[in-house]
C-alpha cells in the first residue's frame, strides 16, 4: 500500500488541474529523484495546516512566499514558444501561403456554389440557417484583405493550462465582398460560411500530410464555422498521440464594413429565417456576433496597448486565466462566455481613465495580483444584469437587460454577450468565494485560487439532474435546440425553487469537431442538458410554499398557470390568504426537492422526452438508517434521546441524601452530539453493545482523598449511593453498577448503567476536577504513587481524553450541528462510509467528525455544501488529498484561531515528526481551537498502514465518482473490498442469541443478562466482545478490521515482524521452523494454522468459516 509523501508542492507541466487529481485521487507512486529515492519531507521545513502552508509565516513573510508562489506559477504555465512550438510556427507560414495562393472566384448564386464545393471538392459549405426557397445570394471568394495571429498566442500570454495549445489566424474578409444590407437576416454568415469552405477546400487540395483538418464551431457559436488544424498523429501510434498544439483559422471582417448603428445590442437584425418568423425584437447575440468579428483588429489593437501600459497586465491576464480554468469557465457558450479573452478585455477596460467618475478601476502601476483581485471585486460587486455598464457610450441606453452587459462604445459591443444569466451569476457566485478566501488570513489564498480544481460537478452542486433533448430531426441540429431549451430551463427552475436553491445552472456540451464533408456536428455528439443546482440546506426540504396573495390578480393567475392543479388556496395562523403548495412526502420514497423538480419536469418539459434522471438527489440519504427524506428537521431522529437525556439530567439533579450537590452534567457520546450513525429511538436500543455515555461533577471539597486509588474507591461509594436513590425514581427502569475489569487501576474502572422507561441506556461516570493534577504530580515524581510511570502515563492520557476533550468537543459539535442542518447528516454517512471498509476501530469517532466540521467551517473554494451528497463527496476529497505525513489538519470551529496559535500548532506537529520520524505513534495529527495538542484522537490509533488505507480508499472513491458522473450509484462507495487482506473470519449474524441460549458458562450468562434479568441485554454484543478478545490476544502479531454497525466480518493482516527470523528463547507467537539452508541459522516464523486454529476454537459457533490467502 503506497503512501504518499511530498517535500512541497510541484507544479507539474503542462496541466495544473492534473497536478492537483494526482495529489488528491492518484494512487500510483510519486516520482523519483536522479537517485532514484522518492521524495521525503524535510523536518526541517514550516509543516502547513489545513490552511496551507503560509499559516505559521507573519504577514510580510507570507506575502513574500505568495509572491514568490505566484513567479514560480507565471513561470511553469509560460510556454517556452522558441523551442516548444517552433513547428507550429513553420505551419501557420504554411497555411498562410496556401490561404494567399487561393485565386479569386466570381459570384454564383448559393444553391449552384454549394453543389459545386460539396460535389468536386468533398466540401461542404456550414451554413448557420438553411436558405429560403428562392434565395438569389451571390457567393463570392477574393483574396483576404490581411492575414494575422491574433488572440492570447499573438499577445504571449498563452498558458499550459491544458494539453493543447491553440494559434488562432485572422482571416480578414475583404468589403467588396458584402453589401450594405448583408448584416440582415444571416446574409453575412451565408457568405462567410460559404468563405471558410473555399479556405478548406483549398487547403484539403494543398495536401498537407501533417495537418488534419476539420470545421468548428468558434465559440460553440453555430454563427461561427472555422476550421481547426491539428498535426497528423504519428502512422506507429494509431491514432492516439496527442499533440501540444493545434491551428485555429477564424475569420474577421473590416471595422467599417456595416455601420455601427445597425448593429447595435438593441436593433433587430433578424426579419425572417428559413424555420420561422420573428418581429421587431431585438437580437442581442447575432448583432454582437457580428459587431464581433468586425472589430477583432481593435479588440487586438486595444489589448496591446494595455500591455504598453501595464507591465504587469499580460501576467493579469495569465493569472486569471489560471483562475478561470480551474473553475471551468470559459470563452465558449458552453463553458459560460467568460474565458480569458474576456478576462483580458475587462481588465483593458477598467485601465481606461473614466470607467469611474474622474478615473479608472484599475491603475497601470498595479502589480499583477493587484489587477487581479481588483478584478474579482469589480465582479463580484457589480451586477452587470440589474445595471448594465456603459464604457465611453453616452447615447446608447440600453433596453435589453436579460443577460449581463458591459457595453463598449468604441466598438459597439457587449463584451458579456456570450454570458447567460445563470453563468454570469455562477462566475459573480466564485469570484465572491474567491474574494471571501482572499480575506481569511488564514487560509492558503495560493492553493484555493490557483490550484485546486472547482468545477468538478458532483463537488460543485448539491444536486445534479438531467433534462433530455428530443431529437428535432435532419433539418435542425440540437445545437439550435439546447440554448432555447437551457433558458427555459433557468427560467422555469427559478420560479419553481424559489429560495430552495440559490443557484440553477444548465450545462450544454460544447460541440467538437467535425469533418469537412459534413455541413453541422452530427446530432449525437451533443449530450442532454445537465442541471446543477446550489441549493439553500435551511429551505430546500420545506413542505408547504406561501404564493402570492390573493388580492394580487395578476401573480396569482402566474402562480396557478405555473403549478396547475397543485396550487391551493390557505389561510394560514396569521389570517393571511395566500396561493400555496403542500409537498407530502409521507407516500412517497423522494425527497422534497425531487417532488418538485418531477413536478416541473413533467408539467413544463414533457415534450422533450419523458425520462429523466436525478443524480445524488437523495440516494445518499437513503444510506442513512433512520433518516426521513421527507424531515425537515435534519436533527429529528436524536429528538428522542436528547429529550430523555433532558428528563435523566432532571432526576439525578433531584437525588436526595448524597454528600455533595451535582455541579454540572456533561454529554460525552455520540448520539448526544448528533453524530451517531444510528439514532436511539424510544423503546429500542440502536447501537448494540454501546449505552449513552455521559459524566457527572460534583461540586468541590476538601474530603476527597489524595491517593489515586483511594479515589476510585470513592467513586464507586458515589455510584452505589446514586444507584439507591436514583432507582426510587418512577422514570428509571432499572440500574446497575458496572466495574471493569483492568489490570491497570488507575485507569476509571466503575460506572453506572441506568436505563429508562423508555428503552435508553446512560452510562454514568464521575469526573473529579483535581485528579488531573494528582495524574500529573504522580508522574512528575512529586507524588509518591505505586504504580508504574508507564500506568500513569496511560492513566494521564485517558483522563484527559474522556473528562476533558470528550465533553468539550460534544458541547463544540453540538453548537455546530444546529448552526449547519447538513453537519449530523455528513458524519453520520462519513462514519458509515468508514464502517464500511472495515476501520472503525482504528478511526476514532472524533477524527471523523472532525474531518466532517472541516468541510462546512473551511469550505473554501466553495461555498459551504447545501445538501449532503456535495457535503460527502467534498470531505472525501479532502481526505483523498490531505498528506497526513507533512501537513496537520487544523479545524477551527468559530475563528478563534490567530496567527499566533496556528504557528504553535504547526510548532506542536514539527515537534512530533522529529521525536516520533517513523510516525509509530502519532501518524495523523489534528488539532482544533478546542484541542491544540493534536494527538487526543489520534495517539497510536490510526496506524501509519491504516492512515495510507483511509486516504487510499477516499482517492479510490473519488475516482469512481469521477469516471462514472451522473451515473454512479452511490451504495458503490461503501463496498468492502476484501481482496487485501490475509485473514477473513465470518461471522454468524445471530452467533450472539444462539451462544446465551446454548451456552453453560455462567460469565456469558452474567454478561448478558446481569442481575437485572434482561433489562440491560441490548448492550450484550457478543461479536463485539469477540472482537476485543482477539485484540487482547492477538494484536502485536493481527491487525485486525470489523465494522462496528454490523460485525458479520472480521478481516486481519499478518504484521510484519511475524515473518521469518532467527530463533530465540521467548518468542510470544506460536512459532513454526522453516526448512534450513546450509551455512545459515534456523529460521522460524508463526504458525498460522495454529493460530486460526485457536481463533476458531474461541470464537465456536459464532464462526461460520475463516478464509487464509
Amino acid at each position: 500500500m503506497h503512501i504518499r509523501t511530498s517535500k512541497r508542492r510541484k507544479l507539474n507541466q503542462p496541466s495544473l488541474d492534473n497536478d492537483y487529481h494526482n495529489k488528491s485521487t492518484s494512487t500510483e507512486p510519486l516520482p523519483v529523484n536522479q537517485k532514484g529515492n522518492t521524495r521525503r519531507s524535510d523536518p526541517s521545513i514550516s509543516r502547513p495546516s489545513h490552511y496551507g502552508t503560509t499559516t505559521s509565516l507573519d504577514g510580510s513573510a507570507r506575502a513574500d512566499l505568495f509572491k514568490l508562489q505566484l513567479d514560480e506559477l507565471l513561470g511553469r504555465i509560460r510556454p517556452k514558444y522558441e523551442t516548444k512550438l517552433a513547428k507550429a510556427d513553420s505551419e501557420v507560414h504554411r497555411l498562410r501561403g496556401i490561404i494567399e495562393g487561393i485565386p479569386n472566384q466570381k459570384g454564383l448564386p448559393a444553391p449552384e456554389a454549394q453543389k459545386f464545393l460539396e460535389e468536386s471538392q468533398s466540401v461542404c459549405v456550414p451554413f448557420p440557417e438553411l436558405f429560403p426557397v428562392g434565395s438569389k445570394l451571390l457567393l463570392a471568394y477574393s483574396k483576404p484583405t490581411n492575414i494575422n495571429v491574433v488572440g492570447s498566442y499573438a499577445r504571449k500570454t498563452s498558458v499550459l493550462l491544458c494539453s493543447t495549445i491553440t494559434i488562432d489566424m485572422a482571416v480578414t474578409m475583404p468589403s467588396d465582398l458584402f453589401q450594405a444590407s448583408d448584416y440582415r437576416d444571416y446574409r453575412y454568415f451565408h457568405k462567410r460560411a460559404y468563405y471558410v469552405a473555399c479556405i478548406a477546400s483549398a487547403i484539403k487540395r494543398a495536401r498537407v500530410p501533417t495537418l488534419d483538418l476539420s470545421f468548428a464551431y468558434q465559440n460553440d457559436n453555430p454563427l461561427q464555422p472555422i476550421i481547426v488544424a491539428q498535426p497528423s498523429p504519428d502512422k506507429g501510434d494509431n491514432g492516439r498521440s496527442r499533440s501540444s498544439w493545434r491551428i485555429r483559422i477564424l475569420l474577421a471582417a473590416n471595422d467599417d464594413v456595416f455601420p455601427l448603428e445597425k448593429t447595435m445590442p438593441t436593433k433587430s437584425c433578424i426579419k425572417s429565417t428559413a424555420t420561422y418568423t420573428r418581429g421587431e425584437h431585438p437580437t442581442p447575440i447575432y448583432n454582437a456576433t457580428l459587431r464581433s468579428e468586425c472589430s477583432s483588429s481593435s479588440s487586438l489593437k486595444q489589448l496591446h496597448k494595455s500591455s504598453v501600459r501595464s507591465s504587469a497586465f499580460q501576467d493579469a491576464c495569465m493569472l486569471g486565466a489560471v483562475w478561470l480554468r480551474q473553475r471551468g469557465l470559459g470563452t465558449t457558450l458552453s463553458a459560460g462566455g467568460f474565458g480569458q479573452f474576456e478576462w483580458a478585455t475587462l481588465l483593458s477596460i477598467l485601465m481606461r481613465d473614466g470607467v469611474l467618475p474622474g478615473r479608472s478601476v484599475l491603475s497601470t502601476g498595479y502589480s499583477s495580483y493587484q489587477q487581479f483581485k481588483a478584478t474579482l471585486q469589480f465582479l463580484s460587486s457589480s451586477d452587470l444584469i440589474s445595471s448594465p455598464m456603459q464604457v465611453q457610450s453616452h447615447s446608447f441606453k440600453p433596453t435589453y437587460t436579460k443577460s449581463p452587459m458591459l457595453f463598449d462604445g468604441s466598438r459597439g459591443l457587449n463584451i458579456l454577450y456570450k454570458m447567460s444569466p445563470w453563468s454570469y451569476r455562477m462566475l459573480r457566485n466564485e469570484a465572491q468565494n474567491s474574494l471571501e478566501a482572499l480575506n481569511d488570513p488564514l487560509a492558503d489564498h495560493f492553493r484555493i485560487l490557483f490550484i485546486n480544481k472547482v468545477d468538478e460537478p458532483s463537488k460543485r452542486f448539491d444536486l445534479i439532474f438531467r433534462v433530455p433533448i428530443e431529437n428535432p430531426g435532419t433539418e435542425c441540429s440540437r445545437t439550435d435546440v439546447a440554448p432555447d431549451l437551457a433558458e427555459l430551463i433557468y427560467q422555469k427552475f427559478c420560479y419553481g425553487l424559489g429560495d430552495r436553491a440559490t443557484l440553477v445552472y444548465p450545462q450544454i456540451r460544447g460541440t467538437s469537431v467535425w469533418p469537412l464533408d459534413s455541413r453541422t456536428p452530427p446530432p449525437d455528439n451533443l449530450a442532454d442538458i445537465s442541471v446543477g443546482l446550489l441549493l439553500h440546506p435551511e429551505h430546500c426540504r420545506r413542505t408547504v410554499d406561501r404564493g402570492p396573495s390573493v388580492e394580487d390578480t395578476i401573480a396569482s393567475a402566474n402562480f396557478r398557470k405555473f403549478w396547475g392543479d397543485k396550487a391551493e388556496l390557505r389561510r394560514f395562523k396569521d389570517g393571511t390568504i395566500l396561493e400555496s403548495l403542500i409537498w407530502n412526502t409521507s407516500d412517497s420514497k423522494q425527497a422534497i426537492i425531487d417532488l418538485i423538480i418531477s413536478y416541473v419536469l413533467g408539467r413544463h418539459f414533457s415534450q422533450f422526452g419523458q425520462e429523466s434522471s436525478s443524480a445524488y438527489s437523495n440516494a445518499f440519504d437513503r444510506l442513512l438508517p433512520q433518516q426521513a427524506l421527507s424531515q425537515p428537521d435534519m436533527l429529528g431522529p436524536f429528538g428522542a434521546i436528547m429529550g430523555s437525556f433532558g428528563s435523566l439530567s432532571k432526576s439525578i439533579r433531584a437525588m436526595e441524601g448524597l454528600p455533595l450537590q451535582i455541579r454540572q452534567i456533561f454529554a460525552t457520546s455520540p448520539e448526544l452530539r448528533y453524530s451517531s450513525l444510528y439514532a436511539p429511538l424510544a423503546g429500542k436500543q440502536n447501537r448494540p453493545g454501546k449505552p449513552v455515555e455521559c459524566l457527572i461533577q460534583f461540586e468541590g471539597s476538601t474530603r476527597w482523598p489524595e491517593d489515586l486509588l483511594a479515589v476510585q474507591r470513592t467513586k464507586i461509594a458515589f455510584l452505589l449511593k446514586m444507584a439507591d436513590s436514583i432507582g426510587k425514581d418512577a422514570s428509571i427502569l432499572a440500574v446497575r453498577l458496572r466495574l471493569q475489569r483492568s489490570k491497570r487501576k488507575l485507569l476509571e474502572q466503575s460506572s453506572l448503567d441506568i436505563k429508562t422507561t423508555d428503552g435508553m441506556i446512560f452510562r454514568l461516570q464521575i469526573y473529579h476536577e483535581r485528579e488531573l493534577g494528582m495524574l500529573e504530580q504522580a508522574l512528575n515524581g512529586r507524588v509518591a504513587c505505586s504504580a508504574p510511570r508507564e500506568e500513569i502515563a496511560l492513566a494521564l492520557s485517558e483522563h484527559k481524553r474522556k473528562f476533558i476533550q470528550r465533553p468539550t468537543h460534544t458541547q463544540a459539535v453540538t453548537t455546530l450541528s444546529t448552526r449547519y442542518p447538513l453537519l449530523s447528516l455528513t458524519i453520520r454517512l462519513l462514519k458509515k462510509w468508514r464502517d464500511s471498509h472495515l476501520l472503525s476501530s482504528h478511526l476514532a469517532d472524533e477524527l471523523i467528525e472532525l474531518i466532517a466540521i472541516r468541510t462546512f467551517v473551511c469550505p473554501y473554494p466553495w461555498q459551504p455544501p447545501g445538501s449532503l451528497n456535495s457535503a460527502f463527496l467534498r470531505t472525501l476529497s479532502f481526505v483523498a488529498g490531505w498528506d497526513w505525513q507533512s501537513e496537520p489538519l487544523i479545524v477551527d470551529f468559530n475563528s478563534e484561531l490567530n496567527k499566533q496559535d496556528i504557528q504553535a500548532i504547526n510548532t506542536r506537529f514539527d515537534a512530533w515528526r522529529k521525536l516520533d520520524p517513523g510516525m509509530n505513534r502519532v501518524a495523523m495529527f489534528a488539532a482544533s481551537n478546542i484541542d491544540r495538542e493534536g494527538i487526543t484522537w489520534t495517539d497510536r490509533r490510526p496506524a501509519k498502514i491504516i492512515a495510507a488505507r483511509f486516504t487510499n480508499l477516499a482517492r479510490a472513491a473519488c475516482e469512481l465518482v469521477r469516471e462514472q458522473g451522473l451515473d454512479l450509484k452511490p451504495e458503490a462507495l461503501f463496498v468492502p473490498s476484501l481482496g487485501e487482506y490475509d485473514i477473513i473470519i465470518h461471522l454468524k449474524k445471530q452467533g450472539g442469541d444462539n451462544l446465551v441460549k446454548k451456552s453453560s458458562f455462567k460469565n456469558l450468562q452474567i454478561e448478558s443478562q446481569g442481575e437485572e434479568g434482561d433489562a440491560f441485554d441490548a448492550l450484550f454484543n457478543p461479536q463485539r466482545l469477540f472482537f476485543d478478545e482477539l485484540e487482547e490476544l492477538y494484536g502485536e502479531d493481527i491487525v485486525f478490521f470489523y465494522n462496528e454497525s454490523a460485525i458479520t466480518v472480521i478481516a486481519g493482516l499478518w504484521n510484519p515482524h511475524t515473518g521469518p527470523r532467527n530463533w530465540k528463547v521467548g518468542l510470544e507467537y506460536s512459532t513454526m521452523p522453516l526448512a534450513e539452508k546450509e551455512g545459515e541459522e534456523e529460521q522460524v516464523t508463526i504458525n498460522k494454522a495454529a493460530v486460526l486454529h485457536d481463533i476458531a476454537r474461541l470464537g465456536g459457533d459464532m464462526i461460520t468459516k475463516i478464509d487464509q490467502k
